[in-house]
């Protein structure tokens, strides 16, 4: 009974990672700038590929595993990566050098800037 409905619930899951990705897509093109389009692709890419990668090894269970591991795999690395460009776009953004509001709130008569760019070099 139970494996007539495997393949049901596998073309279900892979409907349902479709729809995500469709929909994480739409989100990209539509978001203003890039933080807001990183932030629709970065949860993409886990909720989206995770039903599609579980209706993959449905049948078999070395696929299932592999598929779990490519998907832990994407866990780990999606965050850092969008962390990544995110701050490479900021860096390459940023024209300005962070300066304090106040020069009495360093205490001295003069602002000092650190540029992050130089690894803090005044």
């Amino acid at each position: 009974m139970f494996t007539v409905l495997l393949p049901w619930l596998a073309d279900a899951l892979v409907l349902i990672g479709l729809v995500i990705l469709t929909l994480a897509l739409w989100g990209v093109l539509r978001m203003p700038d890039l933080y807001t389009s990183l932030h629709a692709a970065s949860k993409a890419a886990a909720l989206g590929l995770a039903p599609i990668l579980i209706a993959a090894g449905i049948d078999n269970r070395t696929i299932l595993l592999r598929g779990l591991l490519v998907l832990g795999f994407l866990l780990l690395t999606t965050p850092v990566s969008s962390h990544a460009i995110a701050r490479g776009y900021w860096r390459r953004q940023s024209k300005t050098v962070w300066q304090p509001a106040s020069a009495s709130l360093r205490g001295s008569g003069t602002a000092s800037t650190v540029d992050d760019r130089t690894g803090g070099a005044p």
